[in-house]
């Protein structure tokens, strides 16, 4: 083993349903879905089909950006992705084992 390799936590079931509940309790959520390392929702606030569907264009997106920074900066990694319209936001979390999905009302709606 590398000394310069950090070793990433094991993502439990507990830690998992901790990270839901967590997330879904405040103020402005609206959804969330939390992927596995392949990217198939593990638990959700929509039901099954919706949460596959809604996962699988963001998880695209997710690649592509990691590929571009990859060509910027070998070493970046990708925290935290926040696409946002004038009424929601959804918040992308890559973590070592699970990826955080939460769509939520924007607070601050744009006025024109």
């Amino acid at each position: 083993m590398f000394l310069d390799t950090p070793q990433k936590p094991p993502r439990t079931l507990r830690y998992v349903e901790k990270a839901f509940d967590l997330v879904k309790s405040k103020k402005h959520v609206r959804d969330v879905v939390i992927l596995n390392e392949s990217g198939h929702p593990v638990m959700s606030t929509m039901d099954r089909d919706d949460a596959v569907q809604f996962s699988g264009p963001f998880q695209a997106i997710r690649g592509r950006l990691e590929r571009g920074m990859s060509k910027i900066d070998p070493t970046d990694e990708l925290l935290m992705l926040r696409i946002r319209t004038r009424t929601n936001e959804v918040l992308l979390v890559p973590d070592s084992k699970i990826t955080l999905l939460v769509v939520q009302n924007a607070h601050d709606c744009f006025e024109k």
